[in-house]
């Protein structure tokens, strides 16, 4: 497959129902394109000035007498850094792709534009500037004007060859930065619908809904996030330690971007943040350390409205009949013959949002959500009009306990957009809550939403597959209820999130927050936080597992060991009886074909359970694991067949960290599903010309310009920490990875092997104590996206090593760092 491609409708769909890390459109063309834009170029008369200090790896420690100084230097720290993805999310939250780079292909950058402006977002931001805070004003503002100034200065010849031309960047105003926030805000929501928001359009007369031409869907990971809070009671040195260890994109926009900020008596703070939002998302400061995981919860609700038969821009609405808002949009878009040539679209929005198409080719059979003349799909999304995300991570990084940070989500509740947070602090507490947007539905809406899950395909399918509420829009009845105690109308409180303190731990691995400490099981909470006394994953199994049964007390040394032992849950839970199995039967038959095991069962006899670089055996069970479900845990018992069960013992819920256990029994009758899913394994490396006792470092690998960077890790099936894995988005119009021909797409297996780009991204152990933070951390796929600079490959070698570097705090240390180079920046 080609990664120089662009995705409309059948990725999006692929990306909202199924694999919520693929988003939006994107395909490989060079920013060096761009003309002058036309939006405003102002960005304050403002004088600002910074010191930056770049240490080992490239890691930039920003400096300055005041907060706006130094919200200037780190935006001119991240354009040195990310330059070209800064740009090119400027151009996409402006629905300027069609100007600058033509249609695209599929059409692709002009249903983008078409969407962007449909959700307003620069539109809205520059209507919200002044009612936000007067610091996070200064933030914006600041933090455009240092990305300008490193555009103005640069040296054309120096900066990365997709946008070498700086005469032709657009300027970045405060309005672009707080869109790009918001678009970052509804990276699981709004976001995923922009291909079907683009081509809604009423039914043509024959009943057929408009959509554009299908393009290849790309592949992507699941999401995964491990988060650690350890409290002094279980940490040797009685003070707080967190592990961070967030599995995000390692290209495109959601590239993590590490910095330490520094104002002296005001801030200090060390942490990562991504491409255009000022902050720090996941990081420590001296009292406190905090890191994200995505939540279960959702954060949209989708609406099905019953249309009037005589008019489908009208629809039923209790006892009475709405109309459809409908507004006219013009783009840009340049043709073969660089000329611009204007396109106008009527685009149309309910009561709670923009309304959106699913053409019935892309659902498989699994519901009509298409715009016909009986109905229509909307949305509606909290945080579409999330302004005070940027205030909350804010007020974070001032706190000086845990309290201060507890109070920030008090008072900013619901902001983080689609994270829980977990956090620990000096004096040694843990502390665990859901600090996403969640909307406030009615228990007669929840009622009716199980009744039809029970009856309608859709909405049992929608649900199955991402936890996504498809409710009857043509009942006020469904309406997010307004508390007066939360943020913003349709939201829960603060006080309804579940939280969790502790002085042992707590933790998160993208399940819900029943397990997020198993001594103390979170249950009776609202049914939109997730479930409870359902089967976990393997994943959230192996945190839990790790966190229990730990040996004595953790230190900061015990913490990285367990992020990066690579050991697989699925491996303790079934080698020992399949090799058994394997050893009984010798051969399976698969077709006319009788497939030997023997030399398999040799293989994984001898297999360490782990994803390490040297294991060998690791490859043979992750293609065998493929043909299962095991990640489902307990789930998959009703959700598959008897032959692809691979659980002997059921979930348990008064033992949620066992069970479901064991190798499923081989059947009297029939084949042994493990038996020819091994076969099926020993085929597909042997037809691939991989030996069956292959290393994973000789196939798993990152791509650094011509080198092969070895990557150890494994999937979420595989029941492990450390991710690795292949994401097909990078959102943006920059080259992607290309990894050649897919053999097992459950696996992501290719002609070359096992491409990395996704997965463990900012791996940060942070032990807090009174003397200061002791943190270690490396940036997996490291500080640079320029391929010509020293610091775009150096950490992802680190961390092939599985190596770590100190997170340097003090400035002593700083000053003391043998690569420590330091600069001035000013505005003129």
């Amino acid at each position: 497959m080609n990664a120089n491609r662009s995705f409309t409708n059948a990725c999006a769909l692929a990306a909202f129902i199924f694999i919520p890390f693929l988003s939006g459109t994107c395909h490989s063309e060079s920013l060096k394109n761009m003309e002058p834009n036309t939006m405003p170029t102002t960005v304050g008369e403002r004088a600002y000035s910074a010191t930056i200090r770049r240490t080992s790896y490239g890691v930039p420690h920003i400096s300055a007498p005041d907060l706006p100084g130094a919200w200037f230097g780190q935006g001119y720290a991240m354009a040195e850094d990310r330059i070209c993805v800064l740009l090119d999310q400027v151009i996409k939250v402006r629905g300027q792709r069609s100007r600058y780079f033509g249609a695209g292909d599929y059409e692709a950058n002009v249903e983008s534009d078409f969407s962007y402006r449909h959700l307003r977002l620069v539109a809205d931001a520059e209507k919200k500037l002044a009612g936000l805070p007067a610091d996070i004003q200064d933030m914006l503002a600041a933090h455009a004007a240092g990305i300008n100034r490193f555009v103005a200065v640069a040296d054309s010849g120096k900066l990365p060859g997709a946008c070498r031309d700086p005469k032709r960047h657009v300027t970045v105003t405060p309005a672009d930065l707080l869109a790009i926030a918001t678009d970052f805000s509804i990276f699981l929501s709004g976001r995923f619908l922009t291909s079907f928001l683009s081509n809604a359009q009423p039914p043509q007369a024959a009943g057929a809904p408009v959509s554009a031409p299908l393009a290849v869907p790309a592949d992507s990971a699941k999401p995964g996030s491990n988060g650690w809070a350890i409290g002094g009671d279980l940490s040797e040195s009685g003070h707080g330690l967190l592990l961070a260890q967030p599995h995000f994109p390692w290209e495109g926009a959601l590239q993590a971007w590490e910095s330490h900020v520094t104002v002296p008596g005001k801030l200090d703070v060390y942490g990562i943040t991504v491409p255009g939002v000022p902050n720090t998302l996941v990081g420590f400061n001296a009292a406190v350390a905090w890191t994200l995981t995505v939540t279960t919860s959702p954060k949209a609700t989708l609406y099905r409205l019953a249309l009037d038969p005589g008019d489908p821009t009208r629809y039923r609405y209790d006892d009475g009949i709405k109309a459809m808002e409908s507004t006219d949009y013009t783009i840009e878009v340049l043709n073969g013959a660089g000329v611009l040539e204007p396109r106008t679209r009527k685009l149309w929005r309910s009561h709670y949002g923009p309304i959106l198409s699913i053409p019935a080719a892309l659902t498989g059979g699994m519901a009509d959500l298409a715009w016909n003349n009986q109905h229509v799909l909307t949305y509606r999304d909290a945080n579409i009009d999330n302004d005070s995300m940027l205030a909350q991570f804010f007020d974070m990084a001032k706190a000086t306990n845990l309290d201060g940070l507890i109070d920030a989500h008090r008072r900013w509740a619901g902001s983080i957009p689609f994270s829980n947070t977990i956090a620990t602090s000096v004096e040694g507490k843990a502390w665990y809550a859901d600090s996403s947007p969640v909307p406030h539905l009615s228990p007669a809406a929840l009622q009716a939403w199980q009744q039809a899950k029970q009856s309608d395909p859709g909405v049992a399918a929608l649900y199955a597959f991402h936890g996504i509420y498809l409710l009857d829009g043509s009942t006020s009845r469904d309406e997010w209820l307004n508390d007066p105690a939360a943020r913003k109308p349709g939201l829960l409180p603060f006080e309804r999130a579940p939280q969790l303190l502790r002085s042992d731990f707590v933790f998160n691995a993208n399940d819900s927050h029943w397990l997020s400490n198993p001594k103390q099981p979170l249950e009776g909470f609202y049914a939109l936080y997730g479930d409870e006394r359902q089967p976990p994953s393997l994943r959230t199994r192996m945190n839990a597992l790790a966190l229990t049964r730990q040996t004595g007390k953790f230190s900061l040394q015990s913490v990285k060991d367990a992020a990066l032992s690579n050991q697989s849950l699925a491996g303790r839970l079934f080698r020992t009886a399949l090799v058994e199995r394997c050893r009984a039967a010798k051969s399976v038959k698969i077709g006319t074909e009788r497939v030997d095991l023997s030399q398999a069962c040799r293989i994984l006899a001898n297999w360490d359970e782990r994803f390490d670089l040297e294991s060998r055996g690791a490859v043979l069970f992750r293609e065998f694991l493929s043909t299962f479900r095991p990640e489902a845990g307990g789930h998959e018992d009703t959700m598959m067949s008897a032959k692809d069960k691979i659980f002997a013992r059921a979930f348990d819920p008064a033992a949620p960290l066992t069970t479901p256990d064991g190798l499923a029994p081989a059947p009297k009758h029939g084949p042994d599903p493990a038996l020819l899913a091994l076969g099926k394994a020993v085929q597909t490396l042997r037809q691939a010309g991989i030996a069956l006792d292959a290393k994973l470092g000789d196939l798993q690998f990152s791509q650094k310009n011509a080198a092969k960077i070895p990557v150890h890790g494994g999937q979420g099936q595989e029941g492990i920490l450390n991710m690795a894995a292949y994401s097909g988005s990078n959102d943006t119009m920059l080259p992607g990875t290309q990894r050649g021909k897919v053999l097992n797409p459950a696996t992501g297996l290719t002609d070359q092997g096992y491409v990395v780009n996704y997965g463990t991204s900012f791996l940060l152990a942070v032990e807090l104590t009174p003397q200061g933070p002791h943190g270690q951390a490396v940036l997996a796929f490291s500080q640079s996206t320029d391929p010509e600079s020293p610091h775009f490959a150096d950490q992802t070698e680190l961390f092939s090593k599985k190596g770590w570097r100190p997170c340097l705090f003090r400035d002593a240390d700083i000053e003391a760092d043998p690569s420590v180079r330091r600069y001035q920046v000013a505005t003129p």
